[in-house]
């Protein structure tokens, strides 16, 4: 595939981008219609696609060999942070919670099944669950070091997981797709219409997503000095862990290259995006501005990086 046909594949993503953009800046998009969107789509779009991918599904034992090197990666990272910030000499508390992590809820999700199909999703949820499982229960609780008034108890995080819209939506697919609810949903009138509907309902999910990027992304021209260095060393090493991980899946557990692809998906996203929410009260605003800078100019390498990833591994 050409790297012309590659931008084609991803183009749609980058127009709906752009008219996110363009409505915000227009006023047509409005902060409090922007987060109604992001809810309807973490709480409802979501895990529509996600229940029906996983609803006709067989998950292998030898997928919870991608979940479980996926957290450790990220277990490890996060650990090195603060030697990877000596090397590219910042400073910042918060540049470990940057490095790691990745928003696959808002980005991932939406970019791989524009161009693999939403049927090809339950590749990237699979290696989503192993970041999904560090971002609940090791990022969330470091972060909470930092912000006391932000910790919680194991319990509490254990319940915020098993509530999580995605992990929901993925454990009830596979639980109805293993008793046979798929061809029963199939065989009724009404099964069949709310099959319809759950279709009605994902096929929403990358046009809203898309939008919300749009019109949240800001950047600074003037303080790209940082968040640019920490994209840069987050994507050096991710990237460079995916070919490990891609040659892993492929070779060694025998996945076809579409999981390389979810894996190569995964590694160019940003940082997860509720880091700012885990932020001490009394951070200094400069701070704030590195993250929320970070979050951005990661989001706009993703868009720059992924049509690479669609030309490596064809859909």
């Amino acid at each position: 595939m050409a790297i012309v046909d590659a931008l084609a594949s991803v183009l749609p993503v980058l127009l709906l981008v752009g008219l996110g953009a363009l409505l915000a800046r227009r006023g047509f998009l409005r902060p409090g219609t922007v987060e109604d969107m992001r809810w309807l789509v973490l709480y409802v779009t979501l895990p529509s696609s996600l229940f029906l991918t996983f609803l006709r599904v067989s998950i292998e034992p030898r997928h919870l060999l991608v979940v479980v090197p996926v957290f450790a990666a990220c277990v490890a990272v996060l650990v090195l942070g603060p030697l990877i910030g000596r090397v590219i000499r910042i400073r910042s508390a918060l540049l470990p919670f940057l490095l790691t992590g990745f928003e696959a809820g808002m980005i991932g999700y939406a970019i791989y099944g524009s161009v693999y199909g939403v049927d090809q999703l339950y590749r990237f949820a699979i290696v989503d669950i192993g970041q999904v499982t560090f971002v609940f229960f090791v990022l969330v609780t470091a972060l909470g070091r930092l912000a006391p008034e932000m910790r919680q108890s194991p319990g509490r995080t254990a319940l915020g997981f098993v509530r999580t819209p995605v992990i929901i939506a993925i454990a009830a697919g596979i639980a109805a797709g293993a008793l046979g609810l798929a061809s029963a949903l199939d065989a009724t009138a009404p099964g069949g219409a709310a099959l319809t509907t759950l279709r009605f309902l994902s096929a929403m999910t990358t046009p809203l997503i898309t939008l919300v990027i749009g019109a949240t992304t800001r950047i600074s021209a003037g303080a790209l000095g940082l968040p640019l260095r920490t994209v840069v060393a987050r994507m050096a090493i991710w990237v460079g862990l995916a070919v490990a991980f891609a040659a892993f899946a492929v070779n060694v557990l025998r996945l076809d290259p579409l999981f390389a692809a979810a894996i190569f998906t995964m590694s160019v996203l940003p940082a997860p995006f509720v880091i700012p929410l885990y932020m001490p009260d009394g951070s200094a605003a400069e701070d704030h501005d590195y993250v929320t800078s970070v979050l951005s100019v990661g989001t706009v390498a993703t868009l720059i990086a992924f049509p690479f990833v669609v030309l490596a591994f064809p859909a």
